[in-house]
């Protein structure tokens, strides 16, 4: 979805916009289509401030839910992320509208980042919340594919994970 608050600031209004970390070398399909938004929305009208925040906790109950099951098997992104809760994420945006300090970031051309704290896996957690639900199925991580790709995942969509997991460690450091 997109994800936007604006506040009403002083001098007028200000938007601020939640984006995807890791986002930068995708080249097709959603994560590369936020890359753009991102790109469109700081062109317009109004001041803009982006965040781009990690995989809420909240997301991964769900996606069991979206993720089709066979033979006691659910396959589930292969990618590495560092959940944040969505208060969490939901508080960095009000900082960032209110922040004078944010202001000057914003400026520098960096876009801030919020994650949660360890680095995991997706198929991982997703097992967790599984077992925490006593549901027995199995998750197999599976390479992410570009959009539209029926086949088996390209070399592309390969090397961009492989990039955003060494940015992820990169960032770990």
């Amino acid at each position: 979805g997109d994800y936007r608050i604006v506040y009403t600031v002083d001098d007028g209004v200000l938007l601020v916009v939640v984006s995807i970390i890791g986002i930068d070398h995708f080249t097709a399909g959603f994560l590369a289509a936020k890359k753009v938004h991102e790109q469109e929305v700081v062109k317009g009208p109004l001041p803009v401030r982006l965040l781009r925040a990690a995989q809420f906790h909240e997301f991964v109950e769900p996606l069991l839910g979206w993720i089709p099951q066979e033979n006691g098997v659910k396959h589930v992104p292969n990618m590495r992320t560092q959940l944040v809760a969505a208060r969490s994420v939901a508080e960095a945006l009000v900082d960032l509208a209110t922040e004078a300090d944010a202001a000057a970031a914003a400026g520098n051309g960096t876009i801030p980042e919020i994650a949660g704290p360890r680095a995991e896996t997706l198929a991982g957690v997703a097992a967790l919340v599984a077992a925490r639900r006593g549901e027995a199925v199995r998750f197999e991580p599976q390479i992410l594919r570009q959009q539209g790709d029926q086949g088996a995942p390209d070399q592309r969509g390969a090397d961009q994970q492989r990039q955003a997991d060494r940015d992820l460690d990169r960032d770990e450091r």
